[in-house]
């Protein structure tokens, strides 16, 4: 058995090691985080004076390519939305047909998509804390902005 100080420094050395290991996850990618908030700050800068950018209070950025006509989503909608995700250096993550309630997908889209009607298109320019955050998904590394272009093709509005 072992002595009561053997058992802390055991404890400690353990402790030490998760803390330590787990801080490497946030450091390698500390990098890509101040990259991807400098270039979204950049956008911004670069975009001060267009009328068609806009820079929400939570921090999306978007811009209305075309309205489209009929139906708004809310909440409780029932959507179709064909995009394209990409980095911010433009290479893509993700294409595709998202069919699903607004509520499940990620809170940028579920901000940006109700400024546009059945047939809109939007880009949004999606800060990490409205994207998938500090712990990324899949292809997506955490703190990623990210671009997205986004048609509206259906709605259905349950309330």
């Amino acid at each position: 058995m072992l002595s009561m100080q053997s058992q802390f420094k055991y404890i400690f050395v353990l402790l030490l090691s998760v803390w330590v290991l787990s801080s490497c996850d946030e450091d390698r990618y500390a990098d890509w985080k101040i990259l991807n908030e400098t270039w979204l700050e950049n956008l911004k800068e670069e975009n001060k004076d267009n009328p068609d950018f806009v820079v929400t209070e939570s921090g999306l950025c978007y811009q209305i390519i075309h309205m489209g006509s009929n139906t708004r989503p809310n909440g409780g909608s029932y959507v179709e939305v064909s995009y394209k995700g990409t980095y911010l250096n433009g290479k893509s993550f993700d294409s595709g047909v998202y069919k699903r309630p607004l509520l499940e997908a990620i809170p940028g889209w579920r901000e940006a998509i109700p400024k546009i009607t059945r047939g809109g298109r939007i880009i949004l320019y999606i800060p990490a804390n409205l994207g998938y955050g500090d712990e990324g998904s899949g292809k997506i590394p955490p703190y990623s902005t990210l671009k997205f272009d986004l048609t509206l093709d259906y709605v259905i509005n349950y309330y």
